[in-house]
This record gives C-alpha cells, sequence and structure tokens, in this order.
C-alpha cells in the first residue's frame, strides 16, 4: 500500500504556506508508508525554482512524478459578462489532468491524499481509499481582499464588484460538497473556515497544520539595525498590509527617530503587473525586496502581518515563532490561530495605530520582551507533524473498521 500525495505544486519550503506544510507532512508520512508525490503540472512553482525544489525532494529521497503540461486550473477571472455562472474552476485542463492521474498504476488498496479542488476533482474517479483536503475558500479569498482593497476614491466600484462576487459564488459551497462526495475523509487545516464548510460538508474535520518542531533559539538583544520583516508567497498576497507598513508604520518610526535603526524587508515575489500605489512604494530605496533565503530569515527580528484576513491558516505566524521572530499581527487572525494572545506570545491589534505603539515599545527594548518569543515556542507543539499523522492514521483506520 502506498499514499499518493496529488496537487497541482509540489511540496518544498521555498514558496512556502501550504507547500511547508506539505514537506512537513510528507515526510512523516514517509516513516510509515510508501509515498508518491504527484504534481499535476500546476503553473505555481516557477521555472527557478522547480529544479531546486526537485533537488531537494531527491535529496530527501521523496519519490515523485509530474504531469509535464503546464495546466493553469485557475478560473476564468470574474467579469461583468460571466460572474452569473458558477464555474469555479477550468474543467477543460481537468479533463487533460484526469486521464494523466487514470493511466497512473493506482491499486485498490492504496490511498489517494488530493489536496486542493484541482486535485480533488481530477482524482475524483480514482478507485481507491481517498482523502481530501480542501484549500482556503475561495468566496472568501476574494470577498475579503476586494473589500480591505476599498478607498474613497473607489468606493463605488468595489461595491459593484464585491456583489458580483457574491452572486458569482452562490453556489460555491454546493460545489465543494458535489466534488468529495466520493471521498472517504475530508479536511481542511483551517478553524475559520470549517465554520463554513460544516454546513454544507458534514463529515468534514480540522486537520492540525502539520509543522516541523525545528527551532532556531535566537538571542534577543538590543542591535545597531531591528529588521522588520513582511512574508509572502507573492507581494500581490498583501498589498493592502504593504500599504499599511509604508503609510502607517514608517511616519510612526520616524516620528519616534528610529527609522534610521530600522530595515525593512519584503521578502516576497513581485508579480508581472503591481498597481502603481504599490510601485510607488516599492521604488523606495530603504526597502530591500527579496525571495525567502536564510539570512534574511536569521536577521529579522519582527513579522509585520497587520492583515485582517483570517481564511486558511497563517503559516508565516508558526514559521516566524520556529525562527525565534517576535509577531505582529491583527485580533482577527485568532479566527483561524485561536491560541495567539496579545502581549503573551505575539503583539495584538485592529487598530493601526495601538499596533505600531507596541511595536515601537519592543523595538526600543527587545530584550524586556524576551518571553513573547519563549511562550511562542509553545504553540508549536500542538502544531505538530507528529499529531498531525497520528489523526489521519486513526481516521482511516476508524473508517476502515
Amino acid at each position: 500500500m502506498k499514499i499518493l500525495y496529488i496537487s497541482d505544486s509540489f511540496p518544498n519550503s521555498i514558496t512556502g504556506g501550504s507547500d511547508l506544510f506539505a514537506l512537513s507532512l510528507i515526510e512523516e508520512l514517509k516513516k510509515k508508508f510508501s509515498i508518491l508525490v504527484v504534481s499535476i503540472g500546476g503553473s505555481y512553482n516557477n521555472k527557478i525554482e522547480l529544479p531546486i525544489i526537485k533537488k531537494n525532494l531527491k535529496k530527501k529521497k521523496i519519490k515523485f512524478i509530474e504531469f509535464k503540461k503546464r495546466n493553469s486550473y485557475l478560473k476564468k477571472p470574474v467579469k461583468i459578462y460571466n460572474f452569473y455562472k458558477k464555474n469555479y474552476i477550468n474543467e477543460e485542463n481537468i479533463n487533460l489532468t484526469k486521464r494523466f492521474i487514470d493511466n497512473l498504476d493506482i491499486k485498490k488498496d492504496d490511498i489517494v491524499f488530493a489536496y486542493g479542488c484541482a486535485s480533488i476533482v481530477a482524482s475524483s474517479d480514482v478507485k481507491c481509499f481517498k482523502i481530501a483536503l480542501i484549500e482556503d475558500i475561495q468566496d472568501k479569498v476574494f470577498i475579503l481582499r476586494e473589500y480591505q482593497s476599498i478607498t474613497k476614491f473607489n468606493f463605488f466600484k468595489k461595491i459593484i464588484k464585491l456583489i458580483i462576487l457574491k452572486i458569482h459564488f452562490r453556489g460555491y459551497y454546493d460545489w465543494l460538497k458535489s466534488i468529495t462526495k466520493n471521498y472517504n475523509i475530508k479536511y481542511t487545516f483551517s478553524n475559520y473556515d470549517f465554520f463554513f464548510l460544516k454546513k454544507y460538508i458534514n463529515d468534514i474535520s480540522i486537520l492540525k497544520v502539520p509543522f516541523k518542531k525545528k527551532l532556531y533559539k535566537k538571542k534577543i538583544k538590543k542591535k545597531k539595525f531591528f529588521n522588520i520583516s513582511m512574508f509572502s508567497a507573492s507581494m500581490s498576497q498583501d498589498y493592502n498590509g504593504i500599504e499599511l507598513l509604508y503609510n502607517k508604520l514608517i511616519p510612526d518610526l520616524k516620528k519616534n527617530n528610529l527609522y534610521n535603526n530600522v530595515k525593512i524587508n519584503l521578502v516576497m515575489r513581485k508579480p508581472k503587473f503591481i498597481p502603481i500605489n504599490i510601485q510607488k512604494i516599492i521604488n523606495d530605496k530603504k526597502i530591500n525586496i527579496c525571495n525567502f533565503n536564510d539570512n534574511i530569515i536569521k536577521s529579522t527580528d519582527l513579522l509585520f502581518y497587520p492583515s485582517k484576513y483570517p481564511v486558511g491558516f497563517r503559516s508565516k505566524i508558526l514559521y516566524a515563532f520556529s525562527k525565534g521572530i517576535f509577531v505582529a499581527t491583527s485580533f482577527t487572525i485568532k479566527k483561524c490561530i485561536p491560541e495567539l494572545k496579545d502581549l503573551k506570545n505575539c503583539i495584538m491589534s485592529d487598530n493601526i495605530n495601538e499596533l505600531n505603539k507596541k511595536i515601537i515599545m519592543i523595538i526600543k527594548n527587545p530584550e524586556k520582551f524576551k518571553f513573547i518569543i519563549k511562550r511562542a515556542y509553545k504553540i508549536l507543539k500542538i502544531y505538530s507533524t507528529e499529531l498531525s499523522v497520528k489523526k489521519i492514521q486513526e481516521d482511516i483506520l476508524k473508517f476502515k473498521s
């Protein structure tokens, strides 16, 4: 018996998020099962990253195959001429992928672990035990990002777009229910998403995020430059946070004569098309834009994540905890990580001015607040690969008995 982990991207530690969780989970599952990673050729990993990712998988002795055709499973953008259609995935490309999966040597006693709707739909007809892991719920992804980008200049345009999105996603949860009906076990990583999914998928449960407990115990002390970083796979995922950094945090740092003692890092990929207001920000020579690398992570003192975006699971926060990095975020994020507590294991506020005051307190005297880092380490015990694999094994046994 083997487990086939099927996803539209390779598990890896470069792009972060769910791909990092997948890598941790697979490494733990590999101790108990034969594992085959199947990438269905999504366009998420770029041409520079792919050779590095494959080399790392080989180094870890994780077997993998891929659908060479670089398919995009994203649906067409929601516009005025197509918003009424309930199409939530690129069906044409999914049919090509189904044929690829049908040709795999999948035995009846194997287990398919499909992550994301593209993989779930593409693997739905496979005749074996199947586990579905639903990604971030997309109606909330689109609607919340649109809502958070409202300004007095675009108010009416955004309100119309929000109405269009709500109409478009009116059948989304029924669709999720239909694509997972042939699956024996259904999971979500997110407490927030679970609240909405449970209303439609009765037997869905929360799989605790599998995070590898590899701690980097950093010495917390005052130094010449205090590094503030934002982490994201792509800049486009947090334009709102970048604006708050530039228009709110940096002016407060200047008022307190701290800006010359601070370095600002945007650790994220630049998309092809960048809004004019964001382009102006990243043109500032004081802002360092880079990809994930060990040096930038080791030098980062504080993760700035002020966004009120609770969809899915904010992996960057657990990652920051594991590296001994202070986390500054909003109270809204408690909806996906309920263990977060202000001035206990992180600093929090839904008011950006209040959050900035707490950040300035830490910059002035980081040693005074090192207890926050120590308490943050304890959260990682709840989100371990061992606990995740234990739940998967128990659920499989329960279902088969």
